[in-house]
């Protein structure tokens, strides 16, 4: 008799998404990229190592950490962009459970087909602004 586990792991796919984004999470919310420690390892940004200018996702790891005290000003403070995306992917999750499990079925702003373009002039705009060095964009930096 042969089994068929592909149907078995399909089944169950969000468990190969959960369970490292659980560890990653716990890693970042026990470590403090804003302070270099020894035995913990961060990573550097490579287009910023290289250029000196901040790309979108630069201080996204200590926003992140920052996120996960419940830190939003300093957050924000760090990357902006990257708070506003949490809420997105929090909406998307929070559409996706209730769509399957949940008997009505709730808004879901990422289906619209502007929504990615918008997103991705936002992330484009925000590259740019937060490598101007003129002062109300200064802020944008990490």
């Amino acid at each position: 008799m042969i089994i068929n586990y592909s149907k078995k792991i399909l089944k169950y796919w969000y468990l190969f998404l959960v369970i490292p984004v659980f560890f990653i999470t716990r890693y970042y919310y026990l470590n403090d990229p804003g302070i270099t420690q020894e035995g913990t390892v961060f990573a550097v940004c490579p287009f910023h190592h290289v250029t000196g200018l901040h790309c979108p996702g630069c201080g996204s790891q200590r926003a992140i950490h920052d996120i996960l005290h419940i830190r939003i000003l300093e957050a924000i403070k760090h990357n902006a962009l990257l708070v506003v995306v949490s809420l997105i992917l929090f909406n998307k999750a929070y559409a996706f459970f209730t769509h399957k499990y949940a008997p009505s079925y709730h808004y879901d702003l990422n289906g619209k087909s502007w929504f990615t373009y918008a997103i991705v002039a936002a992330v484009m705009l925000f590259w740019v602004l937060r490598n101007i060095p003129i002062h109300p964009f200064t802020h944008l930096a990490p």
